[in-house]
């Protein structure tokens, strides 16, 4: 959340393609996803999609492979060239103005899952690409004190939604936590409500501060990344969970530093949202002005201010706070924090 509206000036391709849906295929075994004609294409063999089934798990069981695969293995290789900028919808709600994240939902294709900031309700909703809400989740026995993002990735066999209550503004915040939930199924019928519990993973930084962070990832093995959010470097600070245990308070280890602007930008290269790609080859990265993908090789994470970047686009947003990949239509998503804010997505011009 900012101090005060800062305008985004991330620049507008184009909005003037009307939209089509992209085929959404069903979350199934491999093997009916093939004979459907899954749009993200060939899968690796023996590779999971994270639905709890038996053909799951019999895929999982026969794979004839040294290392064991997961959900995201399901997925193609990330885009190498993004083309136009649509906008698919507006979201319906006008309640839902303040949406700091969005993640698309690998559980069910085509659902786009955000939430509100700093004092919001302790909900997530799933949208669809048009902005109309077709489900809220109530997360039971937290409070959102400052949720600022929210992303997807594998937990053990199954995928699972992490939110981030990360934020703090006044670098005065006692407690900071990384809430995790199993991804529900959402092929019903209307608008579901649901309560879920979630698991809680406090975590303090590893120099005893008090970062403001507004970026949330998982990594390939299911471990959290936050980003720090500084309005005065033009930079930012990658930590990740060394592991996942709600039972105690983690120390997060300091990975790549690296810039989020060019001297002088202040506020507009600030960081609000990212986002990792399935494989952990792409992390893409928002700040109020720009929109970074960086390429992540050998070194990962640890390497962000080597690594091979490009900047890429959407559309006029009054204060964007939310960009996520969706790696079934091979795009990313951003949002902004308004009243009726719309639904842009960028496709992969491939």
């Amino acid at each position: 959340m900012a101090h005060g509206m800062i305008l985004s000036t991330v620049l507008l391709l184009a909005c003037s393609t009307p939209y089509v849906a992209p085929p959404e295929p069903s979350w199934m075994g491999l093997e009916e996803e093939a004979e459907a004609g899954n749009p993200t294409g060939d899968t690796a063999e023996g590779a999971g999609d994270g639905a709890d089934t038996s053909d799951t798990a019999a895929a999982l069981d026969s794979a004839d492979t040294d290392e064991e695969e997961t959900p995201a293995d399901a997925f193609t290789p990330p885009c190498v060239t993004y083309g136009t900028t649509l906008q698919t919808g507006t979201v319906g709600d006008a309640s839902l103005n303040e949406i700091s994240g969005v993640a698309a939902s690998w559980r069910n294709p085509g659902a786009l899952w955000v939430m509100e900031d700093h004092a919001g309700p302790n909900e997530v909703h799933a949208i669809d690409a048009a902005g109309n809400v077709v489900a809220r989740l109530v997360l039971e026995g937290v409070d959102n004190n400052d949720w600022e993002d929210l992303a997807v990735g594998v937990c053990g066999e199954t995928t699972c939604l992490f939110v981030g209550d990360i934020g703090d503004n006044d670098h005065d915040r006692p407690w900071h936590g990384v809430l995790r939930l199993e991804e529900p199924d959402l092929s019903g019928e209307g608008v579901e409500d649901l309560t879920i519990t979630p698991d809680i993973f406090p975590y303090v930084f590893p120099d005893a501060g008090t970062w403001d962070s507004e970026a949330l990832a998982i990594q390939p093995n299911g471990l959290p990344v936050l980003f720090t959010k500084e309005y005065d470097t033009e930079a930012s600070t990658a930590y990740s969970f060394p592991s996942l245990d709600a039972a105690q308070t983690v120390t997060l280890d300091e990975r790549g530093r690296f810039e989020t602007g060019s001297a002088g930008e202040g506020g507009g290269a600030a960081t609000t949202a990212a986002d990792l790609w399935p494989d952990g080859t792409r992390l893409i990265l928002r700040t109020y002005a720009h929109i970074w993908e960086f390429t992540l090789t050998d070194g990962g994470l640890d390497d962000l201010e080597d690594a091979a970047r490009v900047e890429l686009y959407t559309g006029a947003e009054r204060q964007g706070e939310a960009i996520g990949y969706d790696p079934y239509a091979r795009a990313y998503y951003t949002l902004s924090e308004d009243v009726n804010p719309p639904v842009f997505r960028t496709d992969c011009s491939e």
